[in-house]
């Protein structure tokens, strides 16, 4: 849905335009300011959030807060993400750091797709790192550090709980001379219908499938620090889309900025989320009887189960286990989730 005009919120959105009650600081529904106006999160620096507003006709970015009011409907989770479409009110100041007009974000619409992990340290809660992308491309590389498709795969399911499309690139080509039995490690995944590229982002080898993978969407880059995502995101981006990243900079001034998620638009149809650099990857809420379900390769073979329900590890006549006895199902996949199923405190059953 497309968010860049009052008339398609007011279509798709309970938030109506009037005075706000003062009885909650966050509430579900509620009415609106008259002055309010709508924005794009594209940015979060530290507490900051910057927003991108069409105003009359011209593109322009708000340094923006969350605070006072705000009506939402994810006050379970963060209450604000880059790509999420927000109303805002702006103010008379300029922020110091930024150079930018200041605002106060007072609704955040519903989210059509999200990406998500659990909350790093001991907060349970849900974090959101991106909202209302269409694609997301997972990041690693073939040495320094190598890939972990124990790491791949949760993030495969965390694509799938947000409803959006997975594909994985494999930087670093150019540090072998021959990759054939990498490219058999990852054989899965294209019988999966999901998309795996090779490349080496710093000679700028095999980037041309995945400028076709992002054209005309909202892509999310993710993936451990060191695997080349900086020189992979400057290759897609180049100089002439830089605004957000110089904005994001300035603001980032004396503040702790290793969590920033910045957006760049590329054209008016194509956008890339950049996301910082990861070491371990927990997953948010999932449900042990509906987890085989998220593994693509082995719904086809689990309604063949003797027993229902399966849980895929050690009954008799299981239909998935047989398929991993067979090479249907990748050995390295069934691993994946045997770990899944066995971290239960750590993903939440």
């Amino acid at each position: 849905m497309k968010f860049d005009e009052d008339e398609e919120l007011s279509k798709s959105s309970p938030i109506r335009k009037h005075k706000v009650s003062k009885r909650k600081l966050v509430r579900e529904s509620g009415d609106l300011p008259e002055n309010s106006e709508l924005g794009l999160v594209v940015a979060q620096i530290g507490n900051t959030v910057i927003v991108e507003s069409d105003f009359d006709g011209k593109v322009e970015y708000i340094d923006c807060k969350v605070s006072g009011k705000i009506i939402t409907p994810h006050s379970q989770s963060n209450l604000v993400a880059v790509g999420d479409k927000i109303q805002f009110l702006r103010s008379n100041s300029i922020a110091e750091d930024s150079g930018l007009v200041t605002g106060r974000i007072v609704a955040v619409e519903q989210r059509e797709t999200y990406f998500s992990r659990k909350a790093a340290g001991r907060a349970t809660r849900e974090h959101v790192i991106a909202a209302n992308c269409d694609k997301l491309l997972i990041l690693s590389s073939l040495a320094d550090p190598i890939y972990n498709r124990r790491f791949i795969d949760r993030v495969l399911l965390a694509a799938e709980f947000g409803d959006v499309q997975p594909a994985i690139c494999v930087n670093k080509t150019d540090l072998f001379d021959d990759i054939s039995a990498f490219e058999e490690d990852f054989e899965a995944y294209p019988k999966m219908g999901i998309e795996v590229f090779f490349v080496s982002a710093l000679n700028q080898d095999g980037l041309n499938e995945i400028i076709k993978f992002t054209k005309d969407s909202t892509t999310l880059l993710f993936g451990p620090s060191g695997v080349g995502k900086s020189t992979l995101l400057n290759d897609l981006v180049g100089q002439e889309v830089q605004e957000v990243a110089e904005i994001s900079e300035r603001t980032g001034k004396g503040q702790h900025t290793t969590s920033a998620v910045r957006m760049f638009k590329l054209s008016d149809t194509t956008r890339l989320i950049d996301s910082p650099g990861v070491r371990e990857f927990a997953l948010w809420n999932v449900n042990r009887e509906e987890l085989p379900l998220y593994f693509r390769d082995f719904v086809k073979f689990m309604h063949d189960c003797k027993f229902t329900p399966c849980t895929h590890m050690h009954e008799p006549g299981c239909a998935v286990l047989a398929a991993v006895d067979r090479g249907d199902i990748d050995a390295e996949r069934y691993q994946s989730y045997i770990n899944l199923v066995e971290s239960t405190d750590e993903i939440g059953f």
